[in-house]
């Protein structure tokens, strides 16, 4: 009988050890161990959070990657017909405003330094001119021209001044062909001898820019650019006295979205 009474004594101890053990680890004193939580990933070791979302300032230090976008202005040419006077020459103040028509396209580019930028365009722009919006010219002469542009340009960007200057500053040069169709009206065409020439001809595309970055990587910007071409016929015709050859150029304004590429390299 005493061990039997002893054998079960034995058994209650047995079990009841291991509450004893969970009552100890549950004291006051034991709760009162500060507790070591595991690092954040939103809160690296050093201390610093990082953020979420990238602030504007932020958005004009990220600098390398594509746009994607497309422009829309407006074009404008200078040729024998097009310009205002009689001594025809490639300049801005030479230009028929009251001609002015429209100019659109798309463009992809990207960022790989901090200064320079490569960029693919395709760019549409009617152009048109009259002798009779010219002073002093009497040939009464219209004509009115498409030109279907493919450009491969490099961008030059200003140094910024400091990391906070929201604009981008850039100048522009590159290589172009243009596809062109001009359509010449003059008033005796049955005893006009029309010129014989090539609807496709290179040009040189240069310019400035400006670029701004706006919230969730969109940039908007605007760029005004003068075509330089070899040839004298986007209006049909060439004078034996002519001084140059013709031209256009465009104004755009530009909208793109940004995709950095996430490697800081500078």
């Amino acid at each position: 009988m005493k061990i039997l009474i002893a054998w079960f004594f034995g058994l209650c101890l047995l079990f009841a050890a291991p509450y004893e053990i969970e009552a100890q680890s549950r004291s006051p004193i034991q709760d009162r161990r500060p507790s070591v939580r595991p690092p954040s990933r939103s809160r690296p070791p050093g201390g610093t959070r990082r953020p979420l979302t990238y602030s504007r300032r932020d958005l004009s230090l990220m600098q390398f990657g594509w746009d994607f976008g497309f422009n829309i202005g407006t074009s404008h040419s200078l040729t024998d017909v097009s310009g205002n006077s009689t001594n025809q020459s490639p300049s801005f103040l030479n230009t028929q405003w009251s001609t002015t028509s429209l100019n659109a396209g798309v463009f992809a580019r990207y960022r790989f330094h901090p200064n320079f930028a490569a960029r693919a365009a395709f760019n549409y722009g009617k152009i048109h001119g009259a002798d009779s919006l010219a002073e002093g010219r009497v040939r009464n002469f219209y004509f009115n021209n498409q030109v279907y542009e493919f450009a491969a340009i490099g961008e030059l960007y200003i140094p910024k001044t400091g990391p906070a200057f929201p604009l981008d500053i850039y100048g522009y040069l590159g290589l172009a062909v243009f596809f062109h169709d001009p359509v010449l009206t003059v008033p005796d065409p049955e005893n006009f001898e029309f010129d014989d020439f090539s609807n496709v001809q290179p040009a040189i595309p240069m310019g400035l820019g400006i670029s701004y970055n706006l919230p969730y990587n969109f940039r908007v910007g605007y760029e005004v650019g003068w075509r330089k071409t070899f040839t004298d016929h986007l209006d049909g015709f060439t004078r034996r006295w002519s001084r140059g050859n013709d031209s256009y150029y465009f104004n755009k304004v530009k909208i793109s979205y940004f995709i950095p590429d996430g490697r800081r390299r500078w």
